[in-house]
């Protein structure tokens, strides 16, 4: 199950900065010709005159006389259109992005600038390795650090992230988003001492009272969870890093990596996506994990951390396994798709592994929802658009959360019926690219969202 673990409040404030601090499209290549560094400051959009202007500079420098001056003045116009149509698809300026790389290979300003059409379409794994092309060229440019890392951390890469930001923060000690967000990748790598520390420092800094509430917020929560897993026993393999609180350790006994390495090898064989990182995984008894999560669910998992509650001791292998499953999947769906996957599609996979890891097949449901299924589903053809599916999921009926969640599986069903599970990976890889969910549609299954709408309910009437 997704929850938000931080609360609503601190997302809305990391969604604030993060339009307030990525500062792209605002460090351009001047042409070496003062004129032309004066014509070319005066483009607000792309009109006929710049086109003109660089066709004219294309033929200058394809010249025999031709030199660098030449090259760098058409790179300048180049890159200078790209940003203005940013708004474009990145496949748009693609063709400006590698005549410029052409013209000068390697050019800090090439590199910064296709690294920032990737950022802004949302191609964050891309955008940072054209960002670490630029690094080369200036490997103390704290503008350059601030954009890696914050790439960095849309990926869940913390370490990565950490370690650019800290050189930002040498520079400007007082960067109140440079603060947060260290205390942010520390929360989620479970130092929470350190990410207490930063937020802290951040508390500081911040003058605006919704931003300070945001951050006591944070402090609050990491305070509680550092207080909940300070005597927690700690075991760890080269996937995983497994925190028992209390005596939940005698509870799960000696199963749980064996039981984790066969679900790690479920999901990512299936989504075809192999992590980076360790991924944390805290086992609480009930009571530890409800003075940290305040709301019920099963289980949860927040970037690259995964909670579990258990209800009742160790019920179960099967029980514990499916529950695994399921957020271990939503924590590889995060950071395959750099967190842009819409719900019904992240909890219809992560149901389809659960049922899989506990059932031995995907396409057997959960005992609880089968009836609800038959009745809502199969007789009364009461079906769910999937764009619905978060307002039932947020609500507070529990019929409706349970049709929101059971919409959502039987429509990854669906799609695994007729396009194979790869179509599942085709999608998700195409909103990691950044793309939109229409486009990943089209490419995993040749249906935007409205088409695959009309035959997922036709598939749900020949149940």
């Amino acid at each position: 199950m997704l929850r938000k673990f931080i609360p609503a409040l601190l997302l809305v404030f990391l969604a604030g900065l993060l339009q307030a601090q990525v500062v792209l499209f605002n460090d351009f290549l001047k042409p070496e010709d003062p004129e032309l560094a004066k014509e070319l400051s005066g483009y607000s959009e792309v009109s006929p005159q710049l086109n003109e202007r660089i066709e004219e500079l294309r033929q200058l420098s394809r010249q025999a006389a031709a030199g660098p001056v030449d090259k760098q003045n058409l790179t300048a116009f180049l890159l200078r259109k790209a940003a203005l149509q940013r708004h474009l698809s990145f496949e748009d300026n693609e063709d400006l992005i590698l005549e410029a790389s052409d013209l000068l290979p390697g050019n800090y300003y090439v590199e910064a600038l296709w690294g920032d059409l990737l950022y802004f379409k949302g191609d964050y794994e891309n955008a940072l390795l054209h960002y670490e092309n630029a690094l080369y060229a200036r490997p103390d440019d704290v503008q350059l650090h601030g954009r890696m890392g914050l790439a960095a951390m849309q990926q869940m890469l913390y370490e990565k992230a950490v370690s650019h930001f800290e050189k930002v923060l040498n520079d400007k000690h007082d960067a109140l988003f440079i603060l947060y967000s260290l205390g942010k990748c520390y929360f989620e790598l479970k130092n929470l001492e350190e990410a207490i520390d930063y937020w802290e420092k951040a508390l500081q800094h911040a003058k605006e009272e919704k931003d300070r509430a945001a951050i006591k917020a944070a402090i609050n929560q990491a305070r509680e969870l550092l207080a909940s897993t300070s005597e927690a026993t700690k075991e760890e393999d080269q996937r995983f890093v497994i925190h028992f609180a209390g005596n939940s350790q005698q509870d799960l006994g000696d199963v749980t990596f064996e039981m984790l390495e066969e679900i790690f090898h479920q999901v990512t064989d299936s989504l075809n996506f192999q992590p980076e990182v360790k991924i944390n995984i805290i086992f609480f008894l009930t009571e530890e994990y409800y003075k940290v999560s305040r709301e019920w669910s099963a289980g949860s998992a927040q970037g690259i951390q995964i909670m579990v509650p258990l209800r009742s001791g160790y019920k179960s292998p099967e029980y514990v396994k499916g529950l695994l499953a399921h957020e271990f999947t939503h924590t590889i769906v995060h950071l395959k798709t750099s967190n842009r996957c819409p719900l019904w599609l992240n909890e219809g996979i992560a149901q389809y592994q659960e049922f899989n890891a506990s059932y031995g097949s995907p396409e057997t449901i959960r005992p609880d929802f089968e009836s609800l299924m038959q009745k809502e589903f199969v007789e009364k053809r009461n079906f769910v658009n999937l764009n619905q599916v978060p307002s039932l999921i947020g609500g507070s009926s529990n019929n409706e959360i349970a049709r929101g969640y059971i919409a959502s599986y039987l429509a990854v069903r669906c799609m695994a019926d007729f396009y194979g599970e790869q179509s599942l990976d085709s999608v998700l890889s195409a909103l990691g690219r950044g793309k939109s969910l229409d486009e990943a549609m089209i490419e995993g299954t040749g249906k935007g969202m409205a088409d695959f709408q009309e035959e997922y309910e036709e598939w749900l009437r020949n149940l």
